[in-house]
């Protein structure tokens, strides 16, 4: 008996090999994982450098694994969540802040950059699994959410996008870096999981 070796196209999400086959066990899985990946963004808005007046936290490394690592769609879903929460008054945002009016404050651009980063990274993953372009894809995912989130201090807060940059770009760029290594190495150790278990 041959047996068949399994690959992974581009762009594979826990949800495909989880339930392959089954409409509603995708579903179910992709709405849980979504609950998942808004529950981690939760937890790494609480590890926290305190800036003002954007603070750095480990949230945006879970934003744009979403997107890689439950697919596109539920990726964006679970930001959904995630900022939804927050803003119906739990304490999810960065030091445990709660309310629609953080969405209006200094933060406000880099929540709204979190339902769309996870749909960018996803989308971009779909064209390729090599080293290189899932660096692209993740970079990609990291700098929407910086752009987006200057964009928004530029407009509404400082008034000034010379200042927006220096505060809200800056001081993040060597972090973004870190997220991005860390979230190309956690992807790529759990597609070479993913193809173990199924070849076995």
């Amino acid at each position: 008996m041959v047996q068949r070796e399994f690959t992974l196209s581009p762009g594979t999400s826990i949800t495909d090999v989880v339930a392959p086959g089954s409409r509603a066990g995708r579903v179910a899985t992709g709405l849980a994982l979504s609950v998942l990946f808004a529950g981690l963004t939760a937890v790494g808005a609480n590890i926290v450098i305190p800036l003002e007046p954007v603070p750095i936290t480990l949230q945006t490394l879970f934003v744009i694994l979403a997107g890689a690592s439950i697919g596109r769609g539920w990726g964006a879903l679970s930001q959904a969540l995630y900022v939804g929460m927050g803003a119906a008054g739990l304490p999810v945002f960065a030091g445990g802040a709660s309310g629609a009016g953080v969405l209006l404050g200094p933060t406000g651009g880099y929540l709204a950059a979190f339902l769309v980063a996870p749909f960018l990274v996803g989308g971009l993953l779909r064209f390729s699994d090599r080293l290189a372009w899932q660096a692209v894809s993740f970079a990609a995912g990291a700098a929407v959410i910086l752009a987006l989130g200057v964009a928004h201090l530029a407009a509404f807060v400082t008034h000034d996008a010379g200042r927006a940059v220096a505060v809200g770009l800056v001081p993040f760029l060597p972090g973004a870096a870190l997220k991005v290594a860390a979230a190309v190495s956690i992807h790529r150790s759990s597609q070479a999981l993913i193809t173990h278990y199924r070849h076995r």
